[in-house]
Formats: C-alpha cells, structure tokens, sequence
C-alpha cells in the first residue's frame, strides 16, 4: 500500500476548499506542496477545475453585462420611437388658428378608429383652450372614404357642436363625393364646401353675423 503524506489534513484542506467552491468562491485554489503523489495530482486537478470554473462565471458576467446593456439601448431605442411616433401623430393631425375664433383641421391619410380618437381629443382639447366658435375640417389629403371614415368624422363634427363649434367640411374630392353617395353616409346636416379658401369665407361671414356668438352650433 502506497502512503500518502498528511493524507487527512490534505483531504480536509480539499474538502473544505470544494465546499467553498460550491457557495460560489472560486478566488481560491491549493497549495501544492506533494505533487508526485496521487493526491498530488487530484489537488492539481481540483485548481484546474476551479479556474475553468471562474473562467466561466468570469465569461458568464461579462455576457450578462453586455446583454443588459443591450436591452437598456434597446428600451431607449423603444422610447425614442415612441416620441417620434407621438410627435408625427401629432403632426399629422394639427389643429391651427387661421382666424380669429377659426379653427382648421386638416386631416391627411387614413382615417381609423385610433387616429379618428386623436383627431377628437386634439380637435376639442383646441376648442376648450383657444374657445373658437368656428371649426373646419379640411379632408382635401383624404384619397379613400368608407362608412367607417365617414362615421368618425360625424362623430368628430357632433362632438365640437357640443361645444358650441359652428362645423364646416371642406375639400371632399369627386371620388370621395361618389363614395360617399354609394354607402348613404348621412351627411345632410353637415356643411360641405369646395375647398379651404371657401370655408374661411363661410365662417367669417358667420362671426360677422354673429359677434356675440349665440348663434353657434
């Protein structure tokens, strides 16, 4: 039988040393002093083992740190397109004092039910701040009209006449016209005039007919 020199101590030195490991401590390792034994060997194999693993958590942490990163550039990327998008809706519904008590809304592009509860809340967050009585709605940049485009803006019009809004119409185009024709939207108490320039007109003659504003509706 082959003796193996402070057998007992060294064994418990490794014990010790592995249960450490176990916990997650790997900035430690044995000191070799009998390295031409078996014992030798296997504690040479244990500082092996113990530096591949805090290679690995090394490896593990840097990974984990870049992949934060990654996410936190991806979350502001995220905020960035968020703002941009907030900003173009809101470009792509403004409301403009042309005139005094006048209020134009031009709507370009597709109307659906998001973009329709925008132009809404812009159109009537106006009205309150700015307290015009006269609103167009200019949909020169509306190409396409269905019964669901056409609802919204009756809804947008009966919306600013709660608010004592006189509604004008302006800019619907030939194809939209025929459209409109064919799905029976109910337009008969909506003001509709050719384009922006007529609208302007329409309201002003109305302020001057009603300077104190008890004929709005």
């Amino acid at each position: 039988m082959i003796e193996i020199p402070n057998f007992e101590s060294r064994m418990e030195r490794i014990e010790s040393l592995l249960t450490e490991v176990a916990q997650g401590k790997f900035d430690q390792s044995i000191e070799i002093i009998e390295s031409e034994d078996s014992l030798g060997n296997l504690e040479m194999g244990i500082n092996f083992l113990i530096m591949d693993l805090r290679n690995f958590v090394e490896e593990n942490r840097k990974k984990e740190e870049s992949l934060l990163a990654q996410q936190k550039e991806m979350a502001e990327k995220l905020e960035t397109i968020q703002r941009q998008q907030e900003a173009i809706r809101e470009l792509s519904t403004p409301v403009m004092e042309v005139w005094e008590d006048v209020l134009v809304l031009p709507i370009v592009g597709v109307v659906d039910t998001k973009r329709s509860l925008e132009i809404m809340n812009n159109l009537l967050e106006k009205i309150v701040e700015s307290q015009a009585r006269c609103i167009i709605l200019d949909i020169t940049g509306v190409e396409v009209v269905d019964t669901r485009t056409a609802d919204y803006l009756l809804k947008v019009i009966s919306a600013a006449r709660l608010l004592g809004g006189y509604c004008v119409v302006t800019g619907i185009n030939p194809a939209v016209a025929q459209t409109l024709v064919e799905i029976g939207a109910e337009l008969t108490e909506v003001k509709t005039l050719r384009n922006l320039k007529a609208g302007l007109l329409d309201c002003i003659r109305f302020l001057d007919q009603d300077p104190a504003g008890k004929g709005s509706r």
